[in-house]
């Protein structure tokens, strides 16, 4: 029974399965991400949206003390849309 429960616990380990908190939100949790998302399922705010010349748009949301950014370039396509943490 120890053994079975060693490599089940290796097997998560190496399989790198992990879950995210959205309160306490990463990188890697945040890039398949949309503004739509993080307000509609994830209670995010939207704090404010400003436009840069290029077609870039920077969004910044808020939940309670997290800020989260936004950056949708809609002629880019290698770069469409990306959330990440500030």
């Amino acid at each position: 029974m120890k053994k079975l429960l060693f490599i089940t616990f290796i097997s998560f380990l190496w399989c790198n399965i992990s879950y995210s908190n959205p309160n306490d939100p990463t990188n890697e949790w945040l890039e398949d991400k949309t503004v739509n998302e993080l307000t509609q399922e994830y209670g995010y705010k939207l704090f404010s949206v400003s436009s840069q010349n290029g077609g870039y748009s920077l969004y910044t949301l808020t939940n309670r003390k997290i800020v989260v950014s936004c950056l949708a370039a809609s002629g880019n396509p290698e770069l469409k849309f990306y959330c990440f943490l500030p």
